[in-house]
Order: structure tokens, then C-alpha cells, then sequence
């Protein structure tokens, strides 16, 4: 699915000026008056791909107040907030929340193309990320019982002795169970194996 941009801006003046310049780099916006009719439109953020401009101060529902909860919601578009009223601390508290970046009207055209071209490769990373993610966890899943013991156990350093020990197995059953998860995760070695399933939930 193709990138875009999302607007929110109560100024019709500048939707329409913002949106006239992004379109000469090729990029489609989608507009909105207000966090309302944004929310209403996109009942599933989770699937969104590109990144977000809002402006903070808004009749309704603020910018800010939607950047507070954008984590919950589950999306990874990146926001890039806009204001003409900046200050030290509402910025502060943008970046605590998580803005991608914090712009002041007017905004330059240069610095607006740059930090969306920025904010769309770090939600295509984001994304590939979270794909990458999902499909270990789905390989994780296949895994039997007995198995998911074993690889909880090898990543506590455990030798083939020791498992079979700890497992009450002989040493080729625990190999056994070994060589069948390695298979089933497409692992062909010890340290690929906690290279990339050390840092999963429940491979402990």
C-alpha cells in the first residue's frame, strides 16, 4: 500500500496550501478539519502507512490530546506536529509523547519535505519491523510443548547433558527435540538461534 500523508488542521488555508505542496513530490494527502472527522474516517490506524502532520491547538479535540493516546491505538505513522504558537515546554512534551518531529508556522517547505520523506522511511522500517516480528512469533507458535522447554533451556545455556538431566530425557530424546525445533524456527545454529529469538517473549 502506497505512503501518504495525513492532515489535520483546522485552517482550510493551510490544508489547502500543504496539500498543494507535498503534491509536487509525487505524495498524496488526505485532509481533515478536525481530530473528529480524522478519527471517523480511519477507524483502523493500525493499517495506516505513511505519516501524520497535526497541529496541536484545535477546536474539539487537540492535536496533543490525540498524540497522548496514538500509542494505544496501535499505529506506527510517525507524527509530525505544527504549530504558530510554539514553547519550549509544549515541544518537551510533544518528544515525550512520541512526535517524530515538532514544526512552527510558517513552515519552511524545505524542512516540511525533508522531515516527511524522514518520518515515511522510519514507518516503512516501523512496519518491516513489526512484520518481522509477527512472523517469528508465528514460527514460535509451531512449536510443541516439549520443544518450547528445550529452547527455553538452551537459551539459559544449557548443554544436551543438562536438558536431559533437567528434562528427565535421555540425551538423543532431547537432541531429538533439539534438531525438530531448530527445523521448525529455520535455525541452522546455536548462536543465529539466540541472535534472533533471544529478544522474544517466551523463549525464557
Amino acid at each position: 500500500m502506497a505512503q501518504r500523508i495525513y492532515l489535520i488542521d483546522d485552517d482550510e488555508a493551510i490544508r489547502i496550501s500543504l496539500s498543494a505542496l507535498l503534491a509536487t513530490m509525487g505524495w498524496e494527502t488526505q485532509a481533515y478539519d478536525s481530530v473528529q472527522s480524522f478519527l471517523a474516517s480511519q477507524p483502523e490506524l493500525q493499517h495506516l502507512n505513511g505519516c501524520l502532520l497535526l497541529d496541536i491547538r484545535m477546536p474539539g479535540k487537540s492535536g496533543i490530546t490525540l498524540l497522548e493516546s496514538w500509542e494505544q491505538r496501535g499505529s506506527t505513522l510517525p507524527i509530525i506536529m505544527m504549530t504558530g504558537h510554539g514553547s519550549i515546554d509544549l515541544c518537551r512534551r510533544a518528544f515525550k509523547n512520541g512526535a517524530f518531529e515538532f514544526l512552527t508556522k510558517p513552515i519552511d517547505a524545505d524542512l516540511l519535505i525533508e522531515t516527511v520523506g524522514a518520518a515515511f522511511e522510519q514507518q516503512k522500517l516501523t512496519q518491516q519491523q513489526r512484520e518481522s516480528q509477527a512472523d517469528l512469533q508465528a514460527k514460535l507458535a509451531t512449536l510443541s510443548a516439549r520443544e518450547q522447554e528445550v529452547m527455553a533451556l538452551i537459551m539459559q545455556g544449557k548443554s544436551n547433558k543438562e536438558m536431559a538431566r533437567d528434562l528427565s530425557l535421555s540425551p538423543r530424546t532431547v537432541e531429538a527435540h533439539r534438531a525438530s525445533l531448530f527445523a521448525r524456527l529455520e535455525i541452522n545454529s546455536l548462536a543465529k538461534l539466540i541472535k534472533v529469538y533471544g529478544g522474544l517473549k517466551g523463549t525464557t
